[in-house]
């Protein structure tokens, strides 16, 4: 059977250490499929690509075959990262002009994007052979895993999605009912559609039997989708940029604001509550002022000036000086994965169903059909210019820090523990334990903070002004911090955050 999720964090799953290889996931089948190839000598991405594969079955409110992926590789002998993506592409006939029915209806379906990035990405930095990343997945839709509480929960959440239609009613309630915590949950028709996958390749899911039927799925409910754009969505490929920090670090990611929210922290010289969350407030909105002058192609060295030391030195003031300025929340599922093989490659990065759970419940062949929220999120929240979900810390050309996160959070966790690391000399194992805060869930627009910073602290950031939203300790919406220390002696310190139940493991 496969392995499923603690009840409880297990110690040797939230910190692990290794030599050679090391991988953290949100969920402890995830990190064995990921192990297995690491030890069987596959690449960084291999091990990455193995691992998502298993969360679209075993987490399926977080990850779709039918959604999107952004994964970054740092070569340690080049010194440099490139970045591979696709967020899905709105169909050529789609105005984006959605009102409340469209928004429940196929005109929400996009051309997928987890497939062809993956296999882009494998193309690149495979070694094992492309159907030999997708046999734990196969094993697990086929065979069926035991449900853990937070994947119930989550669905349970959006269960009114769930069984709109015939074909989710027989995944997600098998025998007329609702699949419950404990149940062996499996899933045939997901489990010919990654045989099918992992045999005949990409060309399957964009032209072949299932992107038909998927472009028929899509119409039939109202989309505009066509076989034409299936075939012509394309993958974005570009080098990242190193970003200076302080302290002489550099910064790979595809996420420049995380440049600019370690400058600010840096220089403010300290980790208390109120600073670090008005942190976050300023370099959002540094970053909504560049989305609302237009999208467009930065020159060479642009972005690294918006976020550079200097830039941050000039909003500093506002930061610890200013009023409070709430912000957005955004809502959607996501996994996140940090791998480092024997090579010292490193594969960080998040795939998503950059979506509500379920989408609006339309299901094709077992794979759930998401409902991007860049496109019909309601209400559209704007999103700041390098708002991202994961990054690589480097100092002299040397790996210090990887970390990724999921949730609508994922900023603020990789914001906090690289901070913690870096500049606070926490190790990541005492990172991922300490409480955190994080965005707004929509309505509100007040963060939540966990009530174990406590009362004292959590007053203190209300009397300056700033409202918040305590929750609970250990808060899934807090994001799960998947991340990997480097040690100077080359040890790797593997952790997974507590908060999703994930596992870390090395060899």
């Amino acid at each position: 059977m496969v392995l499923s999720r603690p009840f409880r964090p297990v110690a040797g799953d939230v910190a692990a250490t290794g030599r050679k290889g090391m991988i953290s996931t949100s969920h402890p089948a995830a990190t064995q499929a990921g192990l297995a190839a690491l030890r069987r000598g596959g690449s960084a991405v291999d091990a990455y690509l193995a691992a998502a594969a298993v969360q679209t079955v075993v987490e399926p409110v977080m990850t779709t075959l039918a959604g999107t992926m952004m994964i970054a590789v740092f070569d340690p002998v080049t010194h440099r990262s490139h970045a591979i993506g696709h967020l899905g592409s709105i169909p050529e006939a789609e105005d984006g002009d959605l009102d409340a029915a469209a928004r429940l209806s196929g005109r929400t379906v996009v051309a997928p994007g987890w497939v062809r990035a993956a296999h882009t990405a494998w193309t690149r930095w495979g070694r094992l052979p492309w159907a030999e990343l997708f046999a734990e997945a196969l094993a697990a839709a086929r065979h069926g895993f035991v449900v853990d509480q937070m994947l119930w929960g989550w669905a349970f959440e959006y269960r009114t999605a769930a069984a709109r239609y015939p074909e989710g009613r027989e995944i997600w309630y098998p025998d007329g009912y609702m699949f419950g915590v404990g149940d062996v949950l499996r899933q045939p028709a997901l489990a010919r559609t990654i045989e099918q996958l992992a045999e005949q390749g990409p060309d399957y899911f964009y032209e072949g039997d299932f992107a038909k039927k998927y472009v028929e799925t899509a119409q039939r409910h109202g989309g505009r989708l066509t076989l034409d754009d299936m075939a012509a969505s394309q993958v974005i490929e570009t080098p990242l940029e190193p970003l200076e920090l302080l302290g002489g670090y550099e910064l790979h990611t595809s996420g420049s604001l995380f440049a600019l929210l370690l400058n600010l922290s840096a220089l403010a010289a300290t980790d208390d509550l109120y600073t670090r969350m008005r942190i976050i407030e300023e370099a959002w909105h540094h970053g909504l002022a560049d989305v609302e002058k237009g999208y467009r192609i930065r020159e060479p060295g642009e972005m690294a000036d918006a976020v550079s030391p200097e830039t941050a030195a000039r909003l500093l003031p506002q930061v610890l000086n200013g009023e409070p300025r709430p912000y957005e929340a955004m809502n959607l599922g996501t996994n996140a994965i940090v791998v480092v093989d024997e090579d010292g490659v490193v594969a960080h990065g998040t795939h998503s169903a950059t979506s509500t759970p379920f989408g609006v419940g339309l299901t094709v062949d077992g794979v759930i059909v998401p409902r991007p929220m860049f496109m019909c999120a309601d209400p559209v929240v704007p999103v700041p210019d390098g708002w991202s979900t994961s990054l690589l810390a480097v100092r002299n050309g040397q790996p210090v820090f990887a970390a990724s996160s999921p949730s609508i959070s994922a900023l603020q966790n990789v914001y906090q523990n690289t901070d913690n690391v870096l500049y606070r000399g926490v190790s990541a194992a005492d990172s991922v334990r300490r409480p955190l805060f994080g965005s707004a869930q929509y309505p509100s627009r007040m963060p939540m903070v966990e009530s174990t910073f406590g009362e004292d602290v959590i007053a203190e950031v209300e009397r300056r002004g700033l409202g918040v939203t305590r929750v609970s300790p250990w808060e899934p919406e807090m994001g799960s911090c998947q991340a990997v220390h480097f040690g100077a002696d080359g040890t790797l310190y593997g952790v997974a955050d507590p908060r999703r139940l994930g596992r870390a493991a090395g060899y």
